[in-house]
C-alpha cells in the first residue's frame, strides 16, 4: 500500500486515541511483540465488556495511559490502515501436537514511516515547548 500525505492525515484524524505520543509508544510497544492468543481474546472480550458478570480484570502496558479499550481500538485502526500487521502461529510440542497458539504484531513499511512521522512531530513539539 502506498502511504500518501491522505492517508496519514485520515489515519490521524480517524484514530481512537488523540495523543501523538499515545500512538507512538503503541505502535513502537506492538511492533514485535509475541501474545499468547488466548490473553489476547480473554482480553479483548473483558475489555469490550462480553462477560457482564465478572469484573474487568485486564492488564494493559502502561502506555501514556491508555486503556484496554482504546489499545484494542487503536490495534484494529491500524490494522484497518495497514500499519500494523498480526500473524498467528502454532507452537508445537514434542509430538508435533498443536499446543498453543501465538499471535505476532509488526509494523508494514507504512507502519513504520507513520512511526518515525509521530517521532519527529513529538520532537519538534518538544523543541517549541
Amino acid at each position: 500500500m502506498k502511504l500518501t500525505d491522505g492517508k496519514i492525515i485520515e489515519f490521524l484524524w480517524k484514530s481512537p486515541v488523540k495523543s501523538f505520543k499515545t500512538i507512538r509508544d503503541t505502535l513502537q510497544y506492538l511492533d514485535g511483540q509475541w501474545i499468547d492468543e488466548d490473553l489476547e481474546y480473554e482480553l479483548f472480550n473483558e475489555a469490550l465488556g462480553d462477560n457482564p458478570d465478572e469484573k474487568v480484570s485486564v492488564q494493559v502496558p502502561n502506555i501514556g495511559g491508555i486503556t484496554a479499550n482504546a489499545l484494542l481500538a487503536l490495534t484494529w485502526h491500524a490494522k484497518a490502515f495497514h500499519l500494523l500487521r498480526r500473524r498467528v502461529r502454532e507452537i508445537r510440542d514434542n509430538s508435533s501436537q498443536s499446543e498453543e497458539l501465538i499471535a505476532f504484531y509488526e509494523l508494514t513499511p507504512a507502519g513504520k514511516e507513520v512511526l518515525k512521522l509521530l517521532e519527529g512531530i513529538i520532537q519538534i513539539k518538544n523543541g517549541i515547548s
